[in-house]
């Protein structure tokens, strides 16, 4: 009898992605501090679907907020450019096969926040389910 693969944590992977790229400059974490830092990324898994025993495709939500239009504009672009450089890469034992079906970044404040800009950009991470050799 097959047995499919367990998809691997495309959350997490995402999460690295993003803070190796950042480093100190932006926080990156799934979850929304209670003092929010001068810029911060939040990463969600927002959906996703399995079109195949060996790709999770992971719908991924990046929230990019700042103090200025700005800066949010040129996190959002970072963000983009590390998505796009993990293609093809392992990361934490994942194999990234693509970031693609992406929408954004788009201008969007959150009704909590008003003090600061937020961008959001989500797209469809695809990760082998299979452990790289």
């Amino acid at each position: 009898m097959f047995v499919w693969p367990t998809p691997k944590p495309a959350l997490k992977t995402a999460i690295t992605i993003l803070s190796d790229a950042f480093g100190v400059y932006a926080q990156v974490s799934a979850n929304m501090p209670r003092q929010v830092p001068i810029r911060f990324i939040r990463v969600s898994r927002i959906g996703g679907s399995r079109p195949n025993v060996v790709t999770d495709s992971a719908r991924i939500l990046i929230e990019c907020f700042g103090p200025d239009p700005e800066t949010v504009e040129s996190m959002s672009s970072t963000v983009d450019e590390a998505m796009h450089n993990a293609i093809g890469t392992i990361v934490d034992g994942v194999f990234i096969r693509d970031w693609g079906n992406i929408n954004g970044p788009i201008s969007r404040p959150h009704p909590d926040l008003l003090s600061m800009e937020r961008m959001q950009t989500d797209g469809d991470l695809l990760l082998s389910t299979t452990t790289p050799s």
